[in-house]
């Protein structure tokens, strides 16, 4: 299983949501959409950190 199409997807979703938390700061609406974004935003990090760390030790096996 290749991982880069998915780590491309995530990697999709966090410029969406930082675009989002942006324009919500920008313009000071929606405090509860910046606190979820931000919240998504973190764990969409962490899924592809992981995600990148597993995809390097399956090479590093080949």
């Amino acid at each position: 299983m290749d991982l880069q199409p998915l780590l491309r997807w995530i990697m999709t979703a966090i410029v969406l949501l930082v675009a989002v938390v942006l324009l919500s700061s920008i313009l000071k609406i929606a405090g509860v959409l910046l606190w979820i974004a931000l919240r998504v935003l973190l764990v969409l990090l962490l899924v592809a950190i992981v995600l990148r760390f597993v995809d390097v030790l399956k090479q590093r096996r080949r």
